[in-house]
């Protein structure tokens, strides 16, 4: 007999696995966890305020959040926005040198990050309670006024073409990119990529220009939670943060991208010891009320070593050692992708075997167990997303920022326990495309069990 013990939300649950032995293992109800709800702010100049006392440690999160993103950037200065936040953060402020600002933090053990996605990004910092008046001065000083020190700027401006030089050294990551950059076309805002030419042109004074078109209070929201009084800590926000110019952002205008209607077959032909493929099928936009039952059946079809994908292609024919699927959103747009690492010989089998198991989706032929154990682990492991306060009050201030509906968080447990059988059946009628997909390889050609011709026209591309 081997027992194990899980902790669920402050519950302990012992399972046992029996073995030699027929009696029936006590299943489970799903966790029932609600998000509490969220005190919200709005100060003056309309930056809205998180805030949420926590006083489990003596500790303080914060986090700027923006409306911005590596979508936004020029095509002819791709680049800009990774440039900026990470100048911003490292370039020194008006009132604090880059030099003092990292020995205070080093000193006092406390954090302040940056970071940018694809349509949004953030400014954040973390301290002992006792020592935040201290870093969010300097947070405070960053945000509002950045220096943007030369010699910061040039050695990240170097960094960042650096690492365009060794962007191929890790094919797996080289797959996936590049299977993104073909689907949407390499000139669309979410295809393109930075390159040493589009990087060399940026200079501090268009750093200057992406501040002031970016910090602006209509574009901002503030997260903070931890171990304060909450009276005094909207008072220091305010005054930090209703300086900041009321205004509204100006973003690029970026054309829905037109999406292929037939089957791409892509190969860089590279000679490595594993070969590392990538599908991608059209998926959906946000707000698209489709999200729920498409999020159930990826979790049941690559959510894991369990999953359909997993336990077929991987556990019973040891055709990949790792395969997983997932969809990805965009305001305009998405895909859902399906990723595999195998060894060359076993490449067609890979490829050919996912498309049996969606065909196997369109028609129906899914387990209802493995159905309800998806729906299952997506809603008990909902409440694993929030490990302290701040973590859930930052997601809750991304879904504002996207402009999702202000009780999307609260009833998203329900809307996945919502999904039926027949809704995956159906979302997958519409989205697995088994004969229109793109299909990107990373690999040594020359030991592939099959041609990829035997799959269709493949357009060889050079690594660059």
């Amino acid at each position: 007999m081997k027992k194990t013990i899980f902790l669920l939300s402050g519950v302990i649950i012992m399972q046992t696995k029996l073995f030699a032995s027929n009696l029936p293992i006590p299943s489970y109800k799903n966790v029932d966890f609600k998000p509490p709800k969220i005190k919200t702010i709005t100060l003056e100049n309309g930056i809205k305020l998180y805030i949420q006392k926590d006083q489990t440690l003596p500790l303080i999160r914060l986090s700027l959040l923006i409306k911005t993103g590596k979508v936004y950037d020029p095509i002819d200065m791709a680049g800009l926005g990774e440039l900026f936040f990470e100048t911003l953060r490292d370039g020194g402020s008006k009132k604090f040198k880059s030099e003092d600002i990292d020995k205070k933090l080093e000193y006092l053990g406390a954090e302040i990050l940056s970071r940018i996605n694809n349509e949004d990004a953030n400014i954040s910092m973390f301290s002992h309670k006792k020592n935040f008046d201290e870093v969010f001065e300097i947070f405070g000083d960053l945000v509002k006024n950045p220096a943007f020190e030369l010699e910061k700027f040039n050695l990240k401006k170097q960094e960042s073409i650096e690492m365009i030089k060794r962007r191929n050294d890790n094919p797996d990551k080289q797959a996936s990119r590049e299977a993104v950059r073909m689907f949407f076309g390499k000139d669309h805002p979410y295809g393109v990529r930075a390159e040493i030419e589009t990087v060399e042109k940026i200079t501090v004074n268009d750093l200057k220009k992406y501040h002031e078109n970016y910090f602006k209070s209509n574009n901002l929201l503030v997260v903070v939670a931890g171990d304060f009084d909450e009276n005094e800590m909207i008072n220091k926000i305010k005054n930090t943060f209703e300086s900041i110019p009321k205004g509204d952002a100006s973003f690029p205008k970026i054309d829905e991208p037109k999406l292929n209607n037939e089957r791409k077959i892509y190969l860089i032909d590279k000679p490595i010891r594993q070969t590392f493929i990538v599908i991608l099928n059209k998926g959906i936009r946000r707000h698209d009320p489709k999200e729920y039952a498409l999020t159930v059946l990826s979790e049941y079809m690559g959510g894991g070593i369990q999953s359909k994908l997993g336990n077929e292609i991987r556990s019973k024919r040891g055709l990949a050692y790792s395969v997983y699927s997932y969809f990805a959103k965009r305001d305009l747009s998405g895909f859902i992708i399906t990723y595999l690492g195998t060894k060359p010989e076993s490449v067609y089998q890979a490829i050919n075997q996912i498309f049996i198991e969606m065909e196997k989706a369109r028609k129906g032929e899914i387990d209802l167990k493995e159905f309800e154990m998806a729906k299952s682990q997506i809603i008990n492991s909902f409440v694993f997303r929030f490990p302290n306060a701040f973590s859930l009050l930052a997601e809750k201030a991304g879904y504002d920022l996207y402009g999702y509906e202000e009780d999307y968080l609260e009833n998203y447990v329900k809307n996945i326990n919502n999904v039926k059988l027949e809704d995956i059946i159906e979302i997958a009628k519409e989205y697995y495309d088994t004969q229109n997909p793109l299909i990107f390889v990373v690999g040594d050609s020359k030991k592939f069990d099959k041609p990829l011709e035997t799959l269709g026209k493949v357009e060889i591309l050079k690594e660059d």
